[in-house]
């Protein structure tokens, strides 16, 4: 198959290291720049509450995109025990340990300033490449939405251990 070269609209900048975004459980705020020859591609973005960025985990090691199975490593925060954490296939969370990483994440856009957007709920670190910029949008949403029992068992978990009634896996 032929080699998929990507060329970034923008980049992340966030305030934290790199720490502070991966042990947030809502993310933090922070800001995209978009380059300037994509500006015009915000045009209208204003008065949407919801985006969707597509970016490109640059700090992700070569050995990591190896990985095929995972485990939540991060709930270990939350008091969890390794065991208690299940074992899946990288294709059913979010862990930036992946063949191709690739993030797709939902901010909530705080204002736009020229090629600027303000954002809060980001947990992409300083610097990231982002490839995309898509509005949130009622058709995205799912209304009745079916999990695995595994993953039910592992939101109970963190709920009882966090109280946090809907907790960012």
């Amino acid at each position: 198959m032929k080699e998929i070269v990507l060329k970034p609209v923008g980049k992340v900048h966030v305030k934290f290291d790199d720490e502070t975004v991966k042990n947030s459980m809502f993310g933090v705020e922070g800001e995209i720049e978009v380059f300037k020859e994509y500006e015009e591609g915000l045009e209208g973005i204003d008065g949407f509450s919801h985006l969707i960025i597509i970016a490109y985990l640059h700090k992700v090691k070569e050995e990591q995109k190896k990985l095929l199975s995972v485990r939540f490593r991060r709930l270990q925060r939350f008091g969890l025990k390794e065991e208690d954490l299940p074992e899946v296939g990288v294709f059913c969370c979010d862990s930036p340990h992946r063949p191709v990483p690739i993030a797709l994440t939902i901010v909530k856009l705080l204002k736009r300033e020229g090629r600027r957007l303000y954002v809060e709920n980001l947990d992409l670190f300083n610097g990231t490449p982002v490839l995309d910029i898509k509005p949130y949008t009622p058709e995205r949403v799912i209304e009745k939405l079916g999990l695995p029992e595994w993953y039910e068992e592992l939101r109970r978990k963190v709920v009882e251990v966090t109280g946090v009634r809907n907790p960012n896996l």
